[in-house]
Order: structure tokens, then C-alpha cells, then sequence
């Protein structure tokens, strides 16, 4: 089948795996398409919609800075349309795979190792219907592949002030999709400065890769202090604060009291209907505190401030829920589709047995990286030595105990983005540490 494609002239494209990947990538998006033609919107959605429409007007006046603008602008050159804005995401779902298949190259697997290792990784289905909804997980995966293709590159070893602009772009980007992914830059900085460390290298050419997320972040905060009078990164940034207080709600200050009776009153009963207890502060915001607090972002910063208060007077249960709970569902596998709208009838099931295979792998392999977290760093201190296993372990770590302090509901998804690096770590771990019988070893090298 390879062979067969060096007669196939792909523009700037020699390597026949790399044109299997772009064929593999469109028949395989194609065929599952055929049988799940749904563009899948969840609560999410509809803030990067309402924002596109904004960017469509050329006029961000009066927004009230529900969301960043990086997802949004994907809609916006999709016109507004969500069927052009799932094409846009399967084109770039199959660019992401050639990326893949060159971080395994930079990884030193082997070609036809590297071709299998991004097939596996393409082919869990949660990826393509990432793609088929209206989130930022498939946009925001398709930066984390060419950021980390560039740094499994020898990265530190480079000294090139055009790829650390580069390098500023992609994490500034990254930071427009998700602000969350702001601490990223500053942990590939700290590598730099500790690679052959010495205290000139404090301060070095790489603090670069800092400007554009700094300026990302900052001038849409001050987009929507403009907007709103509020100086955040998002607006719902008070009410997340406050959602991470549901576990022990009542246990506020009594200034907040009407936050308290609604808090704790929608809490008893989303625990009774068995729906998510993560959501009640949104229940409660749309069922009752919307009327006294009308603005969004009103509401949002006296949440805010309400969170703040409640979470230092109560650090025991605040950290008791991030490890047991927050922190927890990162770990946890999820798929992100419409279950009863495929087009054919019996086929849901199909494509449900594949993927409760699927997700025993993925937990397999989530919890594997876990088990090699301390491995990686005691290796760290031992050699002094920074490896890209090491740069992605501390980034997937780092990201899940963040995301556990700053949210609570939906942490999964969060996740998404960072699994192929956990795929790579425990495939590298088999590679250069697991001593398999020669018949199975040589197909790793």
C-alpha cells in the first residue's frame, strides 16, 4: 500500500506515510461521517457561537466576555456556519496526525512505528467526535501536536530567534483558545533556563515564547474590563470559583446569605433528580440569582468573591474535594456524542462496544503515566538531565492539578488534549526501559 503511493504527487509531501496518514485520515473521517452526520452541540457551544457572530460584525462592543476568542475565530472563517467549522476541524484533525506521526519520529521510533502509534492514537473515536462538536478540544489538540513536535525536536538545544516567535505565537494562541493553558509557557521556560543550567541562563532568549500568551491574556482581559467593567479572562471566571465551593456550600459567610440558601436549596435538589451536583451553582444562577443579579458579569464577580471567601475559611474541604473529586476526574474517560442520532439503526451499538474497549485501553494507559510520574522525576533529580518525557510529564501533571484547584464539573474534558502525550511517555517507558522477548522487542525500537 505505501510503495503503491510514490506515484501520488501530494504538494510539499514526499514521504508516503505521511501520505497514508492524509488518506487514511479522510476515508476515515468520511466513512464514520456517513453514519453520524450530526453536528453535536452541547452547553458550551453556544458561547463561542454567540462570540463568532460578534467577530462576524467586526465589533466586539458590548460583549459580555462569556468566552475567549480563539475557538470563536475557528467559527468565524467557517462563516458562521457549523457544518464549515466541522470540516475546518477534520482537516485539522488529519493534520494533527501528521504531526503525531512526526513527534514518534522525533521520539526515535521507527517509521513504521510511528505510522502505527498515530493510527492508534487517530482511531480512538472520541477523536473524531471531538470533531464533530462545537468545543475546543479538537482545536486546541491540534496546537498542543505542533507545539510538542517542535519541542520532542531538541527544542532546548536550538538557539533561533525565529522559532521562539514562532514558539510565542502557538502558546499565545493556545491561550486564546483556553486561558487555563497560560501556565504552559512558563514551565517549557523554566526547562529552558535548568537545560545545562547556569545563572546567565536566567534570563535568556527563550523568555520570548512568554510575550504573546502574556499578551493574550492580558489584552482580553482588558477587552472585557472595556465590556464589562471587569478586568478577568472570561467572565465566568467568578461563577467557577464559586462552583468549586458545592460540597460545602452553606459554610459561607453570612454576607453572601442569599448565595447560600440558593446554593445549598439547588444542591438538595440536583441530588435528588441524580444529575450532576457539579452544575447546581448554574441551576441556581437560572433559576433565581439572575433575578437579583440581571448582568452576567455582576453576578459572576459577586460569585466570585463569594468563592473566595468561602474557599479560605474552609481549605480543608476545599482540598479534600480538589483531590477526591476535581483532580480524580481528570483521570476519567469520556466520549462526546449524540448515543441515538446515528443514521442508521443498530449501528450506536456497534460503535458503543468499540469504544468500551477503547476506554479500558485509555484507562489503562491514563493510569500507567500516573504510576510513571514519580518514576520521571526521581530519573530528574538523579541524572539532572531535562528529557521530553520528563517536559510532558510535569506538563500533564502540572495541568491536572491545576485544572482540580480552578474547577470542579466537566474536568474530563480538560484532559482530552493531553492524552496522546500520555500515550508517547508510556510508549517511550516499554521502549527504553522494559525488557520484552526479541520477537516483540525489535518492533519497538
Amino acid at each position: 500500500m505505501l510503495s503503491r503511493l510514490e506515484n501520488i504527487k501530494i504538494p510539499f509531501v514526499k514521504s508516503n506515510e505521511i501520505k497514508f496518514l492524509l488518506f487514511f485520515g479522510l476515508i476515515y473521517r468520511l466513512a464514520i461521517f456517513s453514519v453520524y452526520t450530526t453536528v453535536t452541540k452541547w452547553p458550551d457551544s453556544w458561547g463561542f457561537m454567540v462570540l463568532s457572530e460578534y467577530l462576524l460584525n467586526f465589533d466586539l462592543s458590548g460583549y459580555n466576555g462569556e468566552r475567549s476568542p480563539g475557538y470563536a475565530l475557528l467559527i468565524f472563517l467557517g462563516f458562521g456556519t457549523m457544518r464549515i467549522t466541522i470540516i475546518y476541524q477534520f482537516i485539522i484533525g488529519i493534520i494533527t496526525s501528521v504531526y503525531w506521526y512526526k513527534i514518534a519520529l522525533n521520539l526515535k521510533f521507527n517509521k513504521n512505528n510511528a505510522l502505527w502509534i498515530t493510527l492508534f492514537i487517530e482511531t480512538f473515536l472520541h477523536v473524531f467526535f471531538y470533531e464533530t462538536s462545537i468545543l475546543i478540544e479538537s482545536f486546541a489538540l491540534f496546537f498542543f501536536a505542533v507545539i510538542f513536535y517542535h519541542l520532542s525536536d531538541d527544542y532546548f538545544q536550538k538557539n533561533s530567534l525565529k522559532l521562539e516567535i514562532w514558539m510565542s505565537f502557538l502558546f499565545g494562541f493556545l491561550v486564546l483558545i483556553k486561558p487555563f493553558f497560560a501556565y504552559i509557557p512558563f514551565i517549557i521556560y523554566g526547562f529552558s533556563v535548568l537545560y545545562n543550567f547556569n545563572l546567565k541562563k536566567i534570563i535568556n532568549q527563550k523568555i520570548i515564547i512568554l510575550l504573546f500568551p502574556l499578551v493574550a491574556y492580558f489584552g482580553w482581559s482588558y477587552v472585557n474590563k472595556v465590556n464589562t467593567g471587569y478586568f478577568v479572562s472570561t467572565t465566568y471566571l467568578g461563577l467557577n470559583i464559586a462552583q468549586n465551593c458545592v460540597c460545602f456550600a452553606e459554610k459561607g459567610p453570612e454576607e453572601y446569605q442569599l448565595i447560600i440558601d440558593s446554593y445549598v436549596k439547588y444542591r438538595e435538589k440536583v441530588i435528588s433528580e441524580n444529575k450532576d451536583v457539579a452544575m447546581t451553582i448554574w441551576h441556581s444562577h437560572e433559576n433565581e440569582l439572575k433575578y437579583k443579579y440581571p448582568y452576567f458579569p455582576d453576578c459572576s464577580h459577586e460569585l466570585g468573591k463569594y468563592g473566595k471567601a468561602t474557599i479560605k475559611n474552609n481549605l480543608g474541604d476545599y482540598f479534600y474535594q480538589v483531590i477526591t473529586k476535581s483532580w480524580f476526574d481528570f483521570w476519567k474517560v469520556q466520549i462526546y456524542w449524540h448515543y441515538d442520532q446515528f443514521n442508521f439503526k443498530y449501528i450506536n451499538y456497534l460503535f458503543g462496544g468499540i469504544w468500551k474497549i477503547q476506554k479500558v485501553i485509555l484507562y489503562f494507559i491514563k493510569f500507567t503515566f500516573l504510576f510513571l510520574v514519580p518514576f520521571y522525576i526521581f530519573q530528574f533529580f538523579k541524572r539532572r538531565k531535562i528529557t521530553i518525557e520528563l517536559v510532558m510529564v510535569v506538563v500533564v501533571f502540572a495541568g491536572s492539578v491545576l485544572q482540580g484547584l480552578v474547577t470542579f464539573g466537566t474536568n474530563v474534558k480538560y484532559s482530552f488534549p493531553y492524552e496522546f502525550l500520555m500515550i508517547f511517555t508510556v510508549l517511550l517507558f516499554v521502549k527504553n526501559y522494559v525488557t520484552l522477548p526479541k520477537s516483540l522487542n525489535k518492533y519497538l525500537q
